[in-house]
């Protein structure tokens, strides 16, 4: 296997919603390995996180992006082009989770969602995909969740959202891969962002340590952080998934066997 390992040395990462939780783990992971970031996010924070990472040394760059407008998809990949000469990796994560369920979501609640979650995400693969196939190939993960294959009252617009993401991945991933493009899902189990905690918080009443405490009915023992989610990132993007394409790994402690 060539160049086998988790080396992003020289390779250029573009995170959409990589100013926090999960997306900012995932950022932390590329850029620990050599690579160099963008952080596409409407989170103004993202501009301090680079400029924080930029004082230890790490290439991170900061774009105002929201997904939903394809001006902005755009502009978020021109940025990359520019500064480093192209995307190497995509990782579409950036997504919103309001819920409703089937006769509370109204149609600018459901276009809201799959604008962000859906056709966010494919709008960040039309931009970036022309220039992968120019540099000769790329790797593109989406980050779906558990709740593509599963019902639940209040989340209907979500899930739809993240099932059209999986079917994105498949079909992007036999479109691409006659130009070594490789298109991959991660699944998060339940992580304890600090957006999850602030809800579960007003919903419960339980505090931090009481919720983290709920984990311990998982198979393996606990929630997920947002490091778990960023490993599973960094390996399907690496050269040791090299012949990896069209594939959903769920990262969720065992919760999805239940």
């Amino acid at each position: 296997m060539s160049g086998m390992g988790l080396n992003f040395d020289g390779k250029t990462v573009l995170v959409t919603g990589g100013s926090k939780g999960i997306g900012r783990a995932i950022v932390s992971h590329f850029v620990r390995l050599g690579a160099r970031a963008v952080i596409a996010d409407l989170d103004e924070n993202g501009e301090e996180l680079a400029a924080e990472w930029g004082r230890e040394g790490r290439t991170v760059r900061f774009v105002r992006c929201d997904v939903s407008s394809a001006e902005q998809a755009e502009s978020a990949v021109r940025r990359a082009e520019q500064e480093f000469g192209g995307v190497d990796v995509l990782v579409n994560n950036a997504g919103i989770f309001p819920r409703a369920d089937l006769l509370g979501t109204d149609g600018p609640f459901w276009d809201k969602v799959l604008g962000v979650n859906l056709k966010g995400a494919y709008q960040m693969c039309q931009a970036a995909v022309p220039g992968m196939i120019r540099r000769g190939g790329g790797s593109i993960v989406n980050i779906g969740s558990l709740h593509a294959s599963r019902g639940q009252e209040n989340t209907m617009a979500y899930a739809v959202s993240k099932g059209g993401i999986i079917t994105l991945t498949r079909n992007l991933a036999f479109a691409l891969a006659k130009h070594r493009i490789r298109v991959n899902c991660v699944n998060p189990g339940w992580v304890l962002s600090d957006g999850e905690y602030e809800r579960l918080k007003t919903t419960t009443g339980k505090d931090r340590e009481e919720l983290e405490s709920m984990g311990g009915s998982m198979p393996l023992g606990r929630m997920q952080t947002g490091e778990d989610i960023a490993g599973a990132v960094v390996f399907m993007a690496s050269d040791m998934a090299e012949q990896i394409t069209g594939q959903t790994l769920s990262v969720d402690g065992g919760g999805s066997l239940r």
